[in-house]
């Protein structure tokens, strides 16, 4: 490291030019008078004293009792580190303070914009944390490295569907996994709650702000066509490196249809019971129900699926997903019984 680039460091430590250029002959030259410091420093003869009481009060430096007395530079690791406890200390104090301050009131807006690249990453962790159900995501495989500790917790809990850009060699730690060299937008879609939409150079460069901007994105009209774009546009272009084989742990929890449907046909399941949270299209009154299901439908491309249930006493629905409009009711969550 050049010196310049030295001093500069000592100056964001909190050191003025002058204190810095006293505190560095020191660390050359070892302890001397104030008379020699003020000389080999170039610091101003009348200055030299409030300069080395300075140094004292901030830790740096400590004088003899001898005389002629003489300025000590104190061990620079012992000085250094005390700093960074000291630092750690108050920024802990201010996270604290201003936690029990913040309102946080982005939290109720739809869309978010996010220029900071820590920032839309601990939106993605949390984001992953706090998935009850359902994740699509699709990131590179440098974040992957990042995210992959808590896919692999979340794994055992919920369904996900991970798209990777760049390598192939993927750990196995979604349902679903497909890869593709090309890269596209990061997207994250937690249950029906969140999505996130990043550039795709976001995580390329080595600057902390993102070039362009990141979307949070809360508004249920927005999430639905992120969900769309996810497994209409991109979802196909990926080659499938894996996907989890071996029988459904039931009772099984779904929030898309297309991923009830994708078992019923792979397991046959029909004749399976199934449990109903949603609302009926035509009134929306909110409906909840329990029957066996008769029947699925599965569109080429998986545009429209639905499936048939039949209750107790012979009422037959046809059970849609998110945003149903043909269907007799729109199902917010399914809960396979067997």
């Amino acid at each position: 490291m050049e010196e310049g680039e030295l001093k500069a460091l000592l100056k964001e430590l909190g050191l003025n030019k002058y204190e810095v250029n006293a505190y560095l002959t020191l660390i050359k030259q070892g302890p001397l008078t104030a008379g020699e410091l003020a000389s080999l420093s170039k610091v101003p003869q009348p200055r030299i004293y409030d300069v080395v009481r300075s140094l004292m009060g901030k830790g740096f430096v400590a004088v003899t009792s001898e005389r002629p007395k003489k300025i000590v530079p104190l061990d620079p690791e012992k000085v250094l580190g005390a700093m960074e406890k000291s630092y750690l200390k108050k920024v802990e104090l201010a996270k604290k303070e201003l936690k029990a301050m913040y309102n946080p009131h982005e939290s109720h807006r739809e869309v978010i914009v996010v220029k900071s690249k820590t920032t839309l990453e601990n939106y993605i962790k949390e984001a992953i944390k706090n998935v009850k159900y359902h994740l699509s995501l699709a990131i590179p495989s440098q974040l992957l490295e990042k995210v992959a500790p808590l896919l692999k917790t979340k794994s055992r809990e919920v369904t996900i569907d991970l798209f990777v850009y760049g390598e192939k060699e993927v750990p196995k730690i979604a349902d679903k996994i497909r890869v593709r060299e090309v890269e596209d937008p990061i997207i994250l879609i937690q249950d029906k709650a969140l999505g996130i939409y990043a550039p795709p150079e976001a995580f390329k460069s080595k600057e902390q702000t993102i070039k362009g901007y990141a979307l949070i994105i809360k508004d249920k009209n927005l999430l639905f066509m992120l969900d769309r774009y996810f497994y209409h546009a991109l979802w196909p272009t990926g080659e499938l490196i894996y996907k989890k084989k071996g029988k459904i742990k039931l009772p099984k929890s779904y929030i898309h249809i297309r991923s009830l449907v994708e078992d019923i046909r792979d397991h046959n399941l029909i004749g399976s019971e199934i449990e109903v949270h949603g609302k009926f299209v035509k009134s929306r009154e909110p409906v909840h129900l329990t029957g066996k299901i008769i029947d699925f439908f599965e569109s080429e491309g998986k545009v429209i699926s639905n499936i048939t249930i039949e209750t107790k006493d012979g009422k037959r629905y046809v059970v849609g997903g998110w945003n149903a409009s043909l269907e007799d009711i729109e199902a917010d969550l399914m809960i396979l019984k067997g």
